[in-house]
């Protein structure tokens, strides 16, 4: 029988290509990413050094915002990388979880549903990253069209993100190779960015259905205990189940903790640069076209930013459920002895499982919310001023 997996085909695909999934050929894979990414990035740096003039403060504004992102997809996949370990050992966890429920119908139906989900959000945010991405890349050829082609006689070719090369361009077909590479590049990139937000969705949705179960299980110590049987041998098997539960949170912890801090640090960045191009947009001709471009990159920004801390706050919330499915077990009928175990159960969980930044705050909505207050306050301030 093929054992299922919470993991969708598109995103085994995805963590393959980026050199994530145990094989032969992952550290191939990785190098030639970060290479890849490595040699972008150099080029962006070369454009940002040489047009840092105040004159040019819109463009230069707009070429950070990809060159913080793609910095932040390199910080992203060497932390992936050092704590790849911990990663292997989470999808031999989840593998043994599967093997567990094969023999269960309800308990492989409860992981089946989340299993499901899981597909269709990593699908979903594979889908909805690249379109984003094609979107930003067609932003400036559509105001150089609609604008500049038409009001000056510009014969300069631009490519799809601001970026220098240390070599003529403008020839065919040295061009119009580079055009092509760099937007396959991008949408690589783009890609990239869903797939580690689908990985950690993923994983989350995972270990919410290791805790259905345990629920699920707990219900049934209620039953037993109406029949008058002992319940300690259900006990054992439980507590056995939540420790799995808790070594497997604390191993996303510690796989996407420090993701999680660069998240809220690069996205700061981010929003204050795309709020200036915002507010600079707003007096410009060519305002509208800007302003959507700049409305796609903040889209993509804000749900990097609410994966996350949509992940944190799910665990919190699905954690606080074994509690109290403990409470709601009939212990008031069950032996002394029995009772103080329920006692230690619920005193465990009361430990909520969560996601933090850098083991400095919490990845919820609170969180997300205040980033989001931040933003706009921030926008506010920079509209008073211009």
């Amino acid at each position: 029988m093929i054992i299922p997996s919470s993991v969708s085909p598109a995103l085994k695909a995805g963590l393959q290509f980026l050199g994530m999934w145990p094989n032969r050929h992952s550290i191939v894979h990785w190098l030639g990413f970060m290479l890849s990414m490595l040699v972008s990035l150099y080029f962006q740096f070369l454009y940002i050094f040489d047009h840092l003039k105040l004159s040019e403060l819109s463009n230069l504004v707009d070429c950070l915002i990809v060159t913080l992102d793609y910095s932040l997809t390199m910080l992203k996949m060497t932390s992936l990388w050092v704590h790849r370990r911990v990663f292997y050992k989470i999808l031999i966890d989840m593998d043994n979880d599967w093997r567990e429920c094969i023999n269960a119908d309800h308990h492989l139906c409860m992981m089946t549903i989340k299993a499901n989900i899981s597909h269709l959000v990593s699908n979903a945010l594979l889908s909805l990253n690249a379109i984003v991405a094609i979107l930003y890349l067609l932003g400036d050829y559509v105001i150089r069209s609609v604008f500049f082609t038409l009001s000056y006689n510009d014969t300069f070719r631009q490519f799809p993100i601001k970026i220098q090369f240390p070599f003529e361009t403008q020839e065919s077909p040295i061009f119009e190779i580079l055009v092509v590479t760099l937007i396959l590049h991008v949408i690589m990139h783009s890609c990239a960015i869903a797939i580690l937000n689908g990985l950690i969705l993923t994983l989350v949705l995972h270990v919410s259905g290791k805790i259905d179960i345990i629920c699920y299980e707990f219900k049934n110590v209620s039953k037993s205990v109406l029949l008058n049987e002992s319940a300690v041998h259900l006990f054992g098997a439980l507590i056995e189940r939540h420790n799995k539960i808790i070594s497997f949170s604390k191993n996303i912890e510690s796989l996407f903790s420090f993701v999680a801090l660069m998240q809220v640090v690069w996205n700061t960045l981010v929003i204050c640069c795309l709020g200036l191009i915002f507010i600079i947009s707003i007096h410009n001709q060519t305002g509208i076209f800007i302003l959507v471009r700049t409305i796609c990159a903040y889209f993509v920004v804000m749900i990097e930013a609410f994966v996350i801390c949509f992940a944190g706050e799910y665990l919190s919330l699905k954690s606080k459920l074994i509690g109290n499915a403990i409470y709601e077990t009939m212990w008031y009928d069950m032996p002394l002895g029995q009772n103080k175990i329920i006692i230690f159960i619920i005193m465990r969980s009361q430990k909520q499982l969560t996601i933090t930044a850098g083991k400095m705050m919490d990845m919820s909505f609170e969180t997300f919310t205040s980033m989001m207050k931040a933003s706009a306050s921030y926008i506010s301030v920079l509209n008073a001023i211009y």
